[in-house]
């Protein structure tokens, strides 16, 4: 059975280029334009990874992560931060809040596939 990704990310562009790289490499997508559409999405589907952008609507990438990293029931979920901020302090605040991996804007496919993998091996 295919990993399901969660993908939250507010540029439909990006989400589509990102949504397509990771099926063509065999992932399912599940596809959230912002903070309180993952959370719907998170409560009800079976998440193996989470793909999450930083500066999205309604809430940031940081709150979703810091509150789904406290419960113990999606506590466990890698998490990949894909964004545009890139500075090392927005770096060492994601990995602070618990993600696994940090990739910035624009970023090669390949470096995200291989990142996403990396978590299946």
């Amino acid at each position: 059975m295919p990993r399901t990704i969660l993908l939250t990310e507010d540029d439909k562009d990006v989400a589509k280029l990102t949504t397509t790289a990771l099926q063509n490499a065999g992932y399912t997508v599940i596809w959230a334009p912002d903070g309180i559409k993952a959370v719907e999405i998170l409560q009800n589907n079976r998440i193996d990874l989470i793909i999450l952008d930083v500066m999205m609507p309604v809430f940031s990438g940081y709150w979703f992560c810091d509150v789904f990293k406290r419960n113990p029931d999606t506590k466990d979920i890698p998490v990949i931060f894909l964004s545009a901020l890139s500075s090392e302090e927005d770096i060492k605040r994601g990995l602070e809040l618990g993600a696994s991996a940090y990739l910035t804007k624009p970023f090669k496919v390949k470096r995200l596939i291989d990142t996403v993998a990396s978590f299946f091996e």
